[in-house]
């Protein structure tokens, strides 16, 4: 037989958005329950990358500097693989040598800790099927 779950809200998916989604909703007081068909997030078809844009919004929820502490790799140049790197003031420069992104990491990784930091809220709960 079933559980009944009494929520505010349920999200059906614990992907990035799910989970994000569960995280800012708990934070803002809402009592929230995120479905996922899977007791985990590891999966080989999940991304390794976790873009700028995201990193500007875990800046901003002010869990960066936490996100950081994990396990990932840094970004520092971007080169097509189809050209060999630009001649510029007499070196060599590949294009865009100056960028940084800290964010190569398992997708699991990434929502095994949205998830531990949406917990630290009374509201959230994560459930799976199993």
């Amino acid at each position: 037989m079933a559980d009944t779950l009494h929520t505010q809200c349920c999200i059906a998916g614990g992907g990035p958005a799910g989970i994000m989604l569960g995280f800012l909703l708990a934070r803002m007081g809402v009592d929230v329950i995120v479905l996922e068909k899977h007791a985990d997030f590891f999966r080989d078809f999940r991304g390794d990358t976790i873009h700028p844009s995201t990193l500007e919004v875990m800046y901003e929820l002010g869990i960066l500097d936490e996100f950081l502490k994990r396990p990932h790799q840094e970004v520092r140049q971007l080169c097509r693989p189809d050209r060999q790197p630009d001649r510029h003031a007499g070196g060599l420069h590949p294009p865009a040598d100056a960028l940084q992104i800290p964010g190569l990491m398992p997708q699991w990784d990434f929502l095994n800790f949205l998830t531990e930091q949406a917990r630290s809220y009374p509201g959230f709960s994560p459930k799976d099927a199993g």
